[in-house]
């Protein structure tokens, strides 16, 4: 069974209105994974799916869209998607434990791998400083509360990291 993307019902799909001086300009191009999955010569498919957001289909270098999602929703499933085909992952049967295992580690890093390219630690930083919510700085980093909640988990190791270096050395 081909590897699917994370299934977020709650997923931002309207902006609230934040004052311009409160919400700073991040600080390059968003990163855009349809330009990735072109420059990696995979193919994108829209389709109505039910469970899931997408799919990627490693035997044909295919990534399935679901119709009728946001552009956020579909921003984030595809680079979700693009980090499987990076790392080629492949089918993991569902029929063991095992099989199980492989298959949530595969989500897991396409997970953090998405959300580290979506979401660069400059421009989260700076749209938690005035965000008053977490819906609301998905909102602003373009992104659903789904990743932006992978990249705080990531964001959180990385400073217990940095504590830990601190108080060993």
């Amino acid at each position: 069974m081909p590897s699917h993307a994370f299934d977020d019902a709650r997923a931002t799909s309207r902006r609230e209105t934040v004052p311009a001086q409160r919400r700073p300009t991040l600080a390059r191009a968003p990163y855009s994974p349809w330009e990735a999955a072109e420059e990696m010569g995979l193919h994108i498919r829209y389709a109505p799916l039910r469970d899931s957001w997408s799919w990627w289909v490693p035997s044909r270098g295919l990534i399935i869209v679901a119709e009728g999602l946001t552009h956020i929703q579909e921003r984030c499933a595809l680079a979700h998607e693009v980090e499987h085909a990076r790392s080629n992952d492949d089918e993991c049967s569902h029929s063991t434990t095992l099989g199980r295992l492989c298959a949530r580690r595969q989500e897991i890093r396409a997970d953090e791998a998405a959300a580290r390219k979506l979401i660069p630690v400059v421009d989260l930083e700076a749209a938690l400083r005035w965000a008053t919510s977490h819906e609301e700085a998905a909102q602003e980093l373009n992104v659903t509360e789904h990743m932006l909640r992978v990249r705080l988990r990531i964001r959180r190791r990385e400073l217990e990291c940095l504590d830990t270096l601190r108080i060993a050395g």
